[in-house]
């Protein structure tokens, strides 16, 4: 009997690569500070899907507020890139995915689905593009749920 394709969870589960060490208080047009590493060099998870949590902002953001998530790829796997903020918004290399935030200061919580990531160890910033601050200590956070395609599911 053939085999057919199916979707397979990681065994990482989910994972924060942000948290509110790196997001409280961020200002606008701020980088935050790069989050621990993930290393992605052993289990070789073909996407995930990424979740930004911002239970609330410094005061309400404007129409076309977003925040951008950029990569640290480990090509060596021990040392990353050392780009300036300025750089990294110069070039698309270690851009993940730009996600649109809502109008409303109350809690935004955005996924974008089945994004590819590399099978090294890589590191994720985010860029905060929406016009305030966010909020202090609020418990911010982008996680990741990494998963696969196994070709050899039985049916």
């Amino acid at each position: 009997m053939a085999n057919i394709g199916k979707w397979s969870l990681s065994t990482v589960g989910i994972t924060t690569v942000l948290s509110d060490t790196q997001l409280s208080a961020l200002a606008s047009a701020t980088m935050s500070a790069a989050g621990s590493t993930y290393d992605n060099s052993t289990n070789l998870d073909l996407y995930v899907d990424l979740e930004v949590n911002l239970p609330s902002m410094a005061s309400t953001p404007g129409g076309g507020a977003y925040v951008t998530i950029y990569v640290y790829v480990s090509e060596d796997g021990s040392n990353f890139p050392a780009q300036s903020a300025a750089d990294l918004r110069l070039t698309t290399t270690q851009l993940l995915c730009s996600i649109p935030v809502g109008t409303g200061s109350s809690t935004q919580r955005v996924v974008a689905r089945m994004i590819p990531i590399p099978p090294k160890k890589i590191q994720f910033l985010l860029d905060n593009q929406t016009g305030v601050a966010l909020g202090t200590s609020q418990g911010s956070t982008v996680k990741i749920v990494p998963y696969n395609y196994d070709l050899n599911a039985a049916p």
